[in-house]
């Protein structure tokens, strides 16, 4: 069958395509879909490669052409609206020639169901290191179950598991696990046509391990002495890391991932483009963490010049898996302390929250200067930039009763 050169299909050129030498003609608009003709007719596919597994290990299994219809069954836009779920499904790495439907309770495998819930993540906008998080527990800590179909997933099967996990990886990831496989199971539940088929989600025989937190907050009476800890340290750029975590309430990941290019200091803010909910995010900075950041940036001049993160360091040890050798010049990638291991990271955050509370800051308000979603109606109608001049204020309201706390007469800006 030769091929002919891409192009934009029209309902006029598919009906002026005359029958007989077989040929395959590209649509260009959406990619994937062909128009094949032969002796007798004109019929609509769609070709693309099956790619399955997490992100970052995605193995190629097959090319996939599945067939939509004919000329005579669909019209140009039918075909294009047929193509561009077909396509979707292959992306989600499920073959469209299966025996099963995927609307179908039977066809559905705890492999399967990972996947589903993975692409309805993606189309809620979730961050990427959600759904790879999700993906590798799977794979870890469930991958004898990824052909197991979900009928046949047993209550019984599921308290073991999690009695398993607890003994053997703890209490929190046994936790964890059963969270993502229950919230999974939620979603085939709403979205397969025949649920009857499927048992009750199997999750709620486990009997979740109590939890105890560590080191929630940093309590007000014990902040100055955090502070001539952190000051302590040799590093420069980590004392001011830190620091920044402190009046920023920054989650400690995207933290160490800040870019110099996202910092907007004649605006007063750090212009993050994607947060872990997948929205951009707008940070105030108040006076002080503009003077935070800009010693961050002349360290960086001086220690790491040309380095594009805000606070850049080395890495320590060869990884093939990123392309990183000893040495080279990257983002921090460790945001405790090894001296403060219980003083440092997440605990800040929730130090930031809590003193919000203890000052009164309005709820909105706090929930906006640490990217939290807003519940309720309030979430659809409130858009925190167009409260930026409001949250820079509450923002320097922030600052003052965190100065205050940290005893003012230590506090230096200065590099």
């Amino acid at each position: 069958m030769s091929k002919t050169e891409p192009r934009k299909l029209t309902a006029a050129y598919v009906s002026s395509v005359p029958l007989g030498t077989p040929m395959l003609i590209r649509d260009t608009k959406v990619t994937g879909l062909m128009l094949a003709v032969n002796k007798r007719s004109k019929t609509y596919k769609v070709q693309r490669d099956l790619w399955q597994g997490p992100r970052g290990r995605r193995t190629l299994l097959k090319t996939v052409r599945h067939t939509l219809g004919t000329t005579d069954e669909l019209t140009l836009d039918e075909a294009r609206l047929k193509a561009e779920d077909v396509i979707r499904q292959i992306k989600r790495g499920i073959d469209p020639n299966g025996s099963g439907q995927t609307d179908s309770a039977e066809a559905w495998t705890v492999g399967l169901l990972y996947d589903e819930y993975a692409a309805d993540l993606r189309s809620r906008d979730k961050s990427n290191v959600t759904i790879e998080a999700l993906l590798y527990n799977r794979d870890i800590y469930l991958g004898d179950w990824r052909n197991l179909p979900l009928a046949a997933l047993t209550r019984s099967m599921v308290r073991a598991r999690h009695q398993d996990l607890t003994s053997k990886r703890g209490k929190v990831i046994a936790n964890r696990v059963m969270r993502e496989l229950r919230a999974a199971y939620n979603l085939a539940l709403r979205v397969v046509d025949n649920p009857d088929l499927l048992p009750d989600n199997p999750v709620k025989a486990v009997t979740f391990n109590k939890e105890r937190r560590k080191g929630a907050v940093i309590m007000p009476d014990d902040l100055a002495d955090w502070w001539h800890k952190i000051q302590a340290l040799r590093n420069p750029i980590r004392r001011a890391m830190h620091e920044l975590a402190i009046y920023s309430g920054l989650r400690p990941g995207k933290l160490v991932a800040l870019r110099r290019d996202w910092v907007k200091l004649e605006e007063r803010a750090i212009r993050i483009p994607t947060m872990k909910s997948g929205r951009s995010f707008d940070l105030p900075l108040s006076g002080h963490m503009v003077c935070i950041v800009q010693r961050a940036l002349d360290l960086g001049d001086m220690l790491y010049p040309g380095a594009p993160w805000l606070f850049p360091s080395r890495a320590q040890s060869d990884d093939a898996k990123q392309g990183i050798k000893k040495g080279q010049v990257i983002a921090t990638q460790v945001w405790r302390e090894k001296t403060l291991p219980s003083e440092t990271g997440h605990l800040l955050r929730h130090t930031y929250r809590t003193i919000a509370q203890r000052i009164c800051i309005d709820k909105i308000e706090a929930r906006l200067l640490i990217d939290h979603t807003v519940p309720g109606i309030d979430g659809v109608y409130i858009h925190e930039k167009a409260l930026f001049d409001r949250l820079l204020l509450t923002q320097a309201r922030m600052t003052d009763a965190i100065k205050e706390l940290l005893t003012p007469s230590k506090i230096i800006c200065s590099v």
